[in-house]
């Protein structure tokens, strides 16, 4: 306890909690921007934490973190232009709701399943972290392809829409992630002679395209029909309370979604993207109301949100038990705290206890924080939505293009947020769902990978994907899952 109270009061210092506040708006901004990442707001940051304490550094990335998962999900409901890659999933019911006037309850519904996923996320990372690093390391290769193929039989089964539609979906994800060079051999694969080619479809670039952009064309094509006029939200404002009725609806999404993150969030590779997507496909499924998922569903919201940000808390648990980050930005985190002198790994619990102490109260706090200021800006972000489209649509553009621009200073990533916006508007004529599309792209390279390192373990013998009991235990449940939900759809076409 004398650690812990060392701790708490060194991030309890005025000036550390003014750096967290700073920060955490920081994040809120950064997040919310189309293109801009939360890796890039961590990553330009650390060369200011060489010139403050370790206290100070730690607490103002850890805001960065946190605040810039949660930060995408303000342009993902009010303008479909999901500020990160996480928030993407958020949009497919965020977005609806705020065309219906209920923009300010889907941001209520995203900042307390944020807050809630975040809170759950650190809470295991303080009772169980060094346990729950051995079980997420048993997960090699076989044990990750199973698991990958379970999220991606997820996608086709999850949509409302036409089942041939959201499988012809899938399958263009599947194609579109194999373009670049191969994750094994490095050769190159469906690059047509174009060296842009090689490092694959950039994905902001891309998803910026497929909702942004998209978004826009539909607008600019009905905008003569149907002059969308600024929503009234003096007339609306019992829609957008989060009563007790819509509390309860999100319970259970929310608590499987904080599960279901921290777990991904353990897994090195996997990230808030995966586990915001198959967080949303299980909401889904498992939804009394699975026919509004698409149309403005808040248990939607909830599940994407609160497995997202999840993911923050539990992938410090290898890094801080084993010094194995679990995502980009933990590897960030991990040269930071080196820099800083603090080594993770198994010895710092003992080492180093006021620096673990450190890293738990700062999370914690961050996410007290996200709540209170999230809520605060709430009623002026939703006055973006009374702004006319045909003054908005053009900000949004110029925002899009240099997010998109900014990653790599790419005039290639610029072509292909295009060509994902006209391909978006294509298939969104047609009726084929975006979401299908964006979840099987995600997936798919990493399930490709984790296959052919099983693979090759065994010396291509696929034995041993049916002869490792998780491995095994995926596959059972995804046959199964397959099998009756043909049933179910055989039984209603008769």
């Amino acid at each position: 306890m004398t650690f812990f109270f060392m701790a708490l009061g060194e991030v309890l210092q005025a000036s550390n909690l003014l750096i967290l506040a700073a920060s955490v708006v920081v994040g809120l901004v950064t997040g919310a921007i189309p293109g801009l990442t939360v890796n890039m707001a961590v990553a330009l940051a650390v060369p200011l934490t060489l010139s403050m304490s370790p206290v100070a550094s730690i607490m103002m990335l850890l805001g960065l973190y946190c605040s810039g998962v949660y930060g995408g999900s303000v342009s993902a409901i009010l303008l479909n232009a999901p500020g990160t890659p996480a928030s993407a999933a958020t949009s497919l019911d965020g977005y609806p709701l705020a065309k219906q006037g209920r923009a300010g309850l889907a941001l209520k519904v995203a900042i307390l399943a944020s807050v809630i996923g975040g809170l759950f996320s650190v809470l295991l990372l303080i009772l169980v972290a060094p346990g729950l690093a051995e079980i997420a390391l048993r997960f090699g290769p076989v044990e990750l392809a199973g698991l990958l193929l379970f999220s991606l039989a997820l996608v086709a089964l999850v949509s409302g829409a036409d089942p041939m539609k959201a499988m012809f979906a899938t399958g263009l994800g599947v194609l579109m992630s194999s373009v670049g060079s191969d994750p094994m051999l490095g050769t190159p694969r469906f690059i047509f002679g174009i060296n842009d080619f090689y490092d694959g479809i950039p994905f902001i670039p891309l998803l910026i395209g497929l909702f942004a952009v998209s978004e826009m064309l539909f607008a600019a094509e009905y905008w003569f029909r149907n002059r969308d006029k600024p929503l009234d939200f003096s007339k609306q404002r019992r829609t957008n309370r989060l009563d007790w009725a819509e509390a309860r609806r999100i319970f259970l999404p929310v608590l499987s979604g904080s599960v279901i993150g921290s777990f991904v969030g353990m897994l090195p590779g996997l990230g808030a993207s995966v586990s915001s997507f198959l967080s949303y496909s299980v909401a889904q499924k498992t939804s009394r109301h699975s026919d509004e998922f698409g149309k403005g569903a808040i248990e939607g919201v909830a599940s994407a949100e609160a497995a997202n940000n999840a993911v923050t808390g539990s992938a410090m648990i290898p890094l801080l038990a084993l010094a194995i980050p679990g995502d980009s930005v933990t590897a960030i985190l991990l040269g930071a705290l080196m820099i800083q002198g603090v080594a993770p790994g198994p010895m710092i619990f003992s080492t180093a206890p006021d620096m673990v102490y450190t890293i738990y109260l700062a999370l914690l706090l961050a996410n007290l924080f996200i709540a209170v200021l999230a809520l605060v800006a709430i009623r002026p972000l939703t006055l973006v939505l009374r702004i006319p489209q045909v003054y908005l649509y053009p900000v949004i553009l110029v925002m899009c293009v240099a997010g998109s621009y900014v990653l790599r200073s790419s005039g290639w990533d610029v072509a292909t947020m295009f060509a994902g916006g006209i391909l978006g508007y294509m298939l969104r004529r047609m009726s084929v769902p975006l979401a299908p599309l964006l979840i099987a792209f995600i997936l798919a390279a990493p399930f490709e990978e984790a296959m052919r390192q099983g693979l090759t373990m065994s010396r291509g013998n696929p034995g041993v994907f049916f002869s490792n009991p998780i491995s095994l235990g995926f596959v059972l449940v995804t046959v199964a899952m397959v099998a009756g939900s043909a049933f179910m759809n055989k039984g209603k076409a008769v």
